[in-house]
């Protein structure tokens, strides 16, 4: 019996003692990168807000996500909410930037953002681990597109981030804090190959 009740007593501080990390980890990244903005080609700016709220809930694809992520060298898989839902929000989900184009607009640009780090909400942590040429997919509306990235650059962290594509192409870029340095962010664009 007193074996059973130091386990339970072990799991239960285990399981405060990441939530408190988490926690820590969610204001730091608050304090760290207050905003994550974007300048799209037309010059529009568009400000994610950072981390606020913890999601409790994982809903499932059919009845919360519009669509989905999957970039399989880096074990990525995750749903995107539609643009103008509430937890279409850096602090919740990889979030569709707002003057995104959906991936169904021809030689639009669908703009996803998302952090990077140790916080549970950091889903694009290992796009360090990209490379030109590397795939990325997209599903929505039940057609699937799949993309190659071509370019990879970095930025300051100035409040803006310059998005450089090629307007005859239709296009996924992502964006997010650069993995290992706090001063930049790193933009990936992939252009669109096929839809099926």
């Amino acid at each position: 019996m007193a074996v059973s009740i130091t386990l339970l007593s072990f799991n239960y501080i285990s399981l405060k003692k990441d939530k408190v990390f988490n926690d820590i980890n969610l204001e730091y990244y608050t304090l760290a990168d207050p905003a994550l903005s974007v300048t799209v080609p037309d010059s529009q700016e568009i400000i994610l807000e950072g981390p606020s709220e913890v999601q409790v809930e994982n809903p499932t694809y059919s009845n919360y996500y519009i669509g989905n992520l999957e970039i399989p060298k880096i074990n990525l898989n995750r749903g995107f909410v539609d643009i103008n839902s509430e937890d279409n929000n850096i602090s919740k989900n990889v979030t569709i930037v707002n003057s995104s184009d959906m991936p169904d607009v021809d030689k639009g640009n669908f703009i996803l953002a998302a952090h990077s780090g140790s916080a549970y909400i950091s889903y694009f942590n290992d796009l360090y681990k990209l490379n030109k040429g590397d795939y990325a997919y997209v599903t929505y509306k039940g057609v699937k597109y799949t993309y190659q990235i071509t370019n990879i650059y970095t930025q300051p962290k100035t409040g803006q981030v310059g998005i450089y594509r090629d307007y005859e192409k239709t296009t996924l870029t992502l964006v997010t804090c650069t993995n290992f340095d706090k001063t930049t962010q790193t933009i990936y664009i992939a252009e669109l190959i096929s839809k099926n």
